[in-house]
């Protein structure tokens, strides 16, 4: 009996050693911890989150999702300090990137069983930390010393010496909008918004203010006989001393005036037009232009011509006596008008016209697609202003070329 007990007991410890050995042959894992070399599938990684483009953040975000943990490789031009990715979404932070533009960033996923995910190219993106430029809207323009100085929004100066090639930051010493500007007896005159007025004696770099108790809107302001007139929303100012003092002569809605044959002439609304020769006594004249406003005035070859609403252009052979229509070709506004290289140029909302000969009788469209809110004549060169500090030049009112602005 008890040999039979021993033999079922060797019997019984056979399979059992029999059995264990068959489980760890047949690949299912033991009860150690060894690692299961058997994982073959590789993470999958996405784009989430791009980077904003243009940024001015020299290291900015990024986010992708991924399937498994892992570590990450870059490749590329972008890097970043964060090297271990969780299963879901990632942030990081790239490291310190230079201005440019980004198209070869890559990223990519290995786990821990060495498998390696798709290659995620990240979407390009900009780097660019130059300071944002605020531009500001030109009103006006003159030439004077062989400079000239535009005006404008917020008290802008600019001023350029070579033609219009390129323009230098004046300090106008106020924030007020700067309508209009002229040049005689060496001085640089300005004048705007809320009875602003200044004058300039080194080219439009610096400025001083004038003295006034006037607190209308001053739009157009010209020289002549070393007198300075401006004109306006309510009166007509006089200054004897180059701007630095005015004194109030009138009632008057005027847009603009001029100087020309020793006679202040001044344009406004319902087709006004003022004259007077010494800037204190002014006469009505009949413009024959009541159904329009009157923006714009110019003097050239002993004539006056004004521009206005609805492409209205009258002229003016005695002085602002009498005026005559022109067909200007044109039904948009018309802003102003200059005289140079023996033709009158006109500009306004879309548009820019000529005249084909300096006597100022036959006009032609040469733009219709540019608008201008002011423009003059210096040295050869038209010069025309408008809004974002946009400024364009012509020498025959028909070619005109970007020198400036937005």
């Amino acid at each position: 009996m008890k040999q039979t007990l021993i033999i079922l007991s060797l019997f019984l410890f056979s399979f059992t050693f029999i059995s264990c050995s068959k489980s760890r042959d047949d690949g299912s894992k033991s009860t150690d911890n060894t690692t299961d070399t058997n994982d073959t599938t590789a993470p999958v990684i996405a784009e989430v989150t791009t980077v904003t483009t243009p940024t001015n953040d020299t290291t900015p975000d990024y986010t992708f999702s991924s399937t498994e943990s892992g570590t990450i490789s870059y490749g590329g031009s972008c890097s970043s300090s964060t090297t271990i990715a969780i299963s879901g979404n990632n942030t990081i932070t790239f490291l310190t990137l230079s201005d440019g533009t980004y198209i070869d960033c890559t990223i990519t996923v290995t786990d821990s069983a060495g498998n390696v995910s798709n290659t995620l190219e990240i979407t390009s993106f900009t780097v660019d930390t130059t300071p944002t430029r605020t531009y500001y809207d030109l009103d006006g323009i003159t030439f004077g010393n062989n400079t000239f100085v535009a005006v404008g929004e917020s008290g802008i100066v600019r001023t350029s010496s070579d033609n219009g090639s390129s323009w230098d930051n004046g300090t106008s010493g106020t924030t007020r909008e700067i309508y209009e500007i002229a040049f005689g007896d060496s001085t640089f005159v300005a004048v705007g918004r809320s009875g602003t007025n200044l004058y300039s004696i080194d080219n439009g770099s610096t400025w001083s203010s004038g003295t006034t108790t006037e607190t209308s809107h001053y739009y157009g302001v010209a020289n002549g006989d070393n007198i300075f007139v401006a004109v306006g929303n309510v009166n007509i100012l006089k200054s004897t001393d180059n701007g630095s003092n005015w004194t109030t002569i009138t009632t008057n809605n005027l847009n603009d005036v001029t100087f020309g044959n020793s006679t202040f002439v001044g344009c406004g609304v319902d087709g006004s037009i003022y004259t007077s020769a010494n800037g204190s006594s002014w006469t009505s004249r009949t413009s024959g232009a009541s159904a329009n406003f009157l923006y714009g005035i110019t003097f050239g070859n002993n004539l006056f011509l004004s521009v206005g609403s609805a492409g209205k252009l009258i002229k003016s052979t005695d002085n602002g006596s009498s005026w005559s229509n022109v067909n200007s070709q044109v039904s948009t506004n018309l802003y102003s008008i200059a005289y140079g290289n023996n033709i009158f140029v006109a500009v306004g909302s879309k548009t820019v016209i000529a005249s084909t000969d300096n006597t100022g009788s036959t006009f032609g469209i040469k733009e219709n697609t540019l608008t201008f809110n002011d423009v003059t004549f210096g040295n050869g060169v038209f010069v025309a202003v408008a809004n974002d500090e946009i400024i364009y030049t012509s020498t025959d009112g028909d070619t005109w070329t970007k020198v400036y602005g937005k």
